[in-house]
C-alpha cells in the first residue's frame, strides 16, 4: 500500500482563548451581570433607601419586540452610575 498524499484531512483544533471560557461579568454588592447585558440597559433609577434599579430591554428571539426585566443594586445611583460606565 502506498502511503496517503495528505494523511490528515480533520479540523485542527485550536485553542480556545480566556474570554470565550469565562464570561466577563459585571460585580454588584448583591448581583452580577454579564457583561453582554450592559448594552441593554434602558434606564437607571435612584430610590430613597440608598438603592438603585436598573431597567433593561432585551429584544427577543425573532425580533418582534422586548423583554423588560429590572434588577435592584445595593449601591447608590452615582456608584452604580461609576461601575457601569466604567465597563
Amino acid at each position: 500500500m502506498r502511503p496517503k498524499r495528505y494523511p490528515y484531512s480533520g479540523a485542527i483544533k485550536a485553542k480556545k482563548t480566556t474570554k470565550e471560557d469565562k464570561p466577563e461579568l459585571v460585580v454588584f454588592p448583591n448581583i452580577s451581570l454579564r457583561k453582554d447585558l450592559l448594552k441593554h440597559v434602558c434606564s437607571v433609577v435612584k430610590q430613597r433607601d440608598n438603592t438603585t434599579i436598573i431597567y433593561f430591554r432585551i429584544p427577543k428571539v425573532f425580533g418582534l419586540g422586548y423583554d423588560d426585566e429590572r434588577a435592584r443594586v445595593n449601591l447608590s445611583y452615582e456608584e452604580t452610575l461609576k461601575l457601569l460606565n466604567s465597563y
